[in-house]
């Protein structure tokens, strides 16, 4: 809360007068369209590793975290002016000196199994001022960016978060316009507001959409003394009838190294392309991703989920030099079933070709993938989701991996 409101009078103080911004503040939007929620997360998460040189056999930690958002509305006038405030929080549940690393809890030391520990609880806070003119918002601080180039994970306990300004506008009809300035990135389990390897980072793109069924989007980012990328995405979907549905989607990245080549000497291309059917409530997918080029196509430094290829599943990211993938996908929504609110999905997906180094030449690795999800529906335990996610992974070059995730949420909408 003190994060919060220095931000506000901050705001107050540098575009325009307390006195006029206080005399109709109650009655005006900035507190009206105010809005406040709560996610609390109950996280388990174990996976095992097999095979030669395992320097940690396993990963395994159990937490509960709560992840609360505020969002103003904006004061009155042509340019409004607002606020927006994240605080988060983990506890630690169960863990280990040797088995941590999950990514669910921040570590003593430098998290070095068998010598650190998880910490038994932690916390952090970020505030953005913003400011709008027309469907046009200006944000300027702490906040989470999800777009093909910058995108903040948050498949752990607690988000990422990115400090810097962002601009979105959707003043042209069926068009985002997006772009952005970052000067730090918080990774998930740490506190440290630049605990991420993240310099600067800029990026522009949008997204148009042509009709109801396509889409198109375009962007460009560039990570300071890491890479340039740029990508292209096609999206369409159309409904055959009330019951079928077909769908194409390609997404690619060109990628090159820059600056000090932090991410290793890259120039390479990597795209996916993906058909999907849908009838009633089974939607059944095929996927093929290639890369090529020089060296493996990376993330992480940009947000551990800028990895918008259909090959990116829970344990593989198939981006490795020269690898060719594929994956097979069944979705089932059981409302068709009369049990609304419960999912099931299953891949499998295989990549060959694979280049490491000078010691790899035509590495394969597979994976198969199980996921459960039920959504209350009704009642006071409304939104209240728990989800099971088991994975098994294979490689002929590096370890294998058996890993399972219990997650269950509860959003509360304060206000």
């Amino acid at each position: 809360m003190k994060v919060l409101m220095a931000i506000f009078l901050a705001a107050i103080l540098v575009f325009g007068s307390a006195s006029t911004f206080a005399s109709d503040i109650s009655e005006s939007d900035f507190v009206k369209k105010s809005t406040l929620s709560i996610l609390n997360r109950n996280y388990y998460y174990d996976r095992d590793f097999s095979g030669e040189n395992v320097k940690q056999s396993q990963r395994r930690e159990w937490a509960q975290g709560a992840i609360a958002k505020f969002s103003s509305g904006y004061t009155p006038g042509t340019v409004g002016f607002g606020v927006d405030a994240i605080g988060m929080f983990g506890l630690k549940l169960d863990s280990s000196s040797d088995r941590i690393g999950t990514g669910l809890l921040a570590s003593s030391g430098k998290g070095i199994p068998g010598v650190d520990e998880a910490q038994d609880q932690y916390s952090k806070a970020v505030g953005a001022v913003k400011v709008k003119v027309s469907n046009s918002v200006l944000k300027i601080g702490g906040q989470i960016v999800k777009n093909p180039v910058v995108s903040l994970g948050d498949s752990r306990l607690l988000p990422e978060t990115v400090d810097g300004v962002t601009f979105s506008s959707t003043d042209i009809s069926k068009l985002l316009f997006e772009a952005g300035h970052l000067t730090s990135l918080r990774r998930r389990d740490q506190t440290d507001r630049a605990s991420g390897p993240l310099q600067e980072a800029d990026y522009v793109g949008g997204k148009y959409d042509f009709t109801k069924d396509l889409s198109a989007s375009l962007y460009s980012s560039s990570i300071q003394n890491y890479w340039d990328n740029r990508f292209i995405g096609i999206n369409w979907l159309h409904s055959l009838d009330a019951k079928q549905a077909v769908g194409l989607q390609y997404n690619a990245y060109q990628q090159k190294s820059i600056g000090d080549e932090l991410g290793g000497d890259l120039d390479n291309y990597v795209f996916s392309l993906q058909g999907s059917y849908s009838y009633l409530g089974s939607t059944f997918t095929v996927a093929n991703q290639q890369v090529s080029g020089r060296g493996p196509h990376q993330y992480l430094i940009d947000g551990t989920s800028t990895l918008y290829l259909s090959n990116f599943i829970q344990v593989m990211d198939a981006v490795n030099e020269d690898e060719n993938s594929w994956k097979l996908q069944y979705d089932l929504n059981f409302a068709q079933l009369g049990l609304p609110g419960l999912t099931f999905t299953t891949v499998y997906a295989m990549g060959d070709n694979i280049k490491v180094g000078k010691t790899v030449s035509d590495g394969k690795e597979w994976e198969t993938d199980f996921m459960v999800r039920y959504v209350v529906q009704s009642g006071r335990a409304k939104g209240l989701s728990t989800q099971v996610k088991a994975a098994s992974y294979r490689s002929d070059f590096k370890p294998d991996v058996h890993e399972l995730r219990l997650v269950t949420e509860y959003p509360l909408n304060i206000f």
